[in-house]
């Protein structure tokens, strides 16, 4: 059986319940737009639920470790091919090691994941010394960046403390996000837009500034695919600071 899911976090920790409610062992875990039908394996597409997420998150923490956790959301913003089904057999594992997880690297379920956060982790670091932010006309602070990994929820973290008082973008133009801050919060979203000049920035970004913050109450103003990718902010308290 393959449980294909939508790429999220959340959507893998949804599958990964699901198997063990099903008393079924799936031979793998993908993403939809990384799936391929096969005439060997029946597939079940799960559909992402927040309660299932939370609760395998939790039980994660409770019989593995907080770190574990930081171990395996580190790892998925590798953005590996097959992290969802790497994520499933490490949590098997972990869930008979309890947390011995993290020095069972002997285990090439174990070190794949592990090593996988690893890069991620230094990645992240190393932006925090290299990232440099250019003012616009406009008065805003603007930061380009490409990561081989998914790092702009890591880093953007740590400027949101260190530049309270400026408004401020992270812009990974790799992968379309954006970070806006306000200097009140930091919100991320994904558009496909391009920029050629330091005026396109201006207009786009006051765009944008107009779009997100001053109408964000408003649902439709949202962005419910780049929501579903990043582990929802509630669940930030319990990762490890970027310093």
């Amino acid at each position: 059986m393959i449980y294909v899911t939508d790429g999220s976090f959340e959507g893998i920790l949804t599958a990964i319940f699901d198997a063990y409610v099903n008393k079924e062992d799936p031979e793998s875990i993908v993403s939809l737009g990384l799936y391929q039908v096969s005439l060997d394996s029946a597939a079940r597409e799960i559909s992402t639920d927040e309660e299932k997420s939370r609760r395998v998150y939790n039980a994660v923490i409770r019989k593995m470790s907080q770190q574990a956790i930081e171990t395996m959301y580190k790892a998925w913003l590798s953005e590996y091919r097959e992290i969802g089904t790497a994520l499933y057999k490490y949590i098997k594992i972990g869930l008979k090691l309890g947390p011995q997880i993290l020095s069972y690297l002997q285990n090439p379920d174990v070190s794949l994941v592990s090593g996988l956060a690893d890069k991620v982790t230094f990645e992240a670091h190393r932006f925090l010394g290299i990232l440099r932010f250019k003012k616009l006309t406009n008065g805003l602070y603007y930061a380009k960046i490409e990561p081989d990994n998914n790092i702009t929820m890591l880093i953007a973290e740590h400027f949101e403390k260190r530049f309270s008082d400026q408004p401020w973008i992270i812009h990974d133009a790799k992968r379309n996000i954006f970070a806006l801050y306000d200097t009140n919060q930091v919100i991320f979203i994904n558009e496909d837009i391009r920029i050629d000049t330091d005026n396109d920035k201006d207009i786009i970004f006051e765009e944008l500034w107009k779009n997100y913050f001053r109408a964000i109450s408003i649902e439709d103003r949202r962005n419910p695919r780049l929501q579903k990718r990043y582990l929802p902010r509630r669940y930030w308290r319990n990762l490890t600071e970027m310093h």
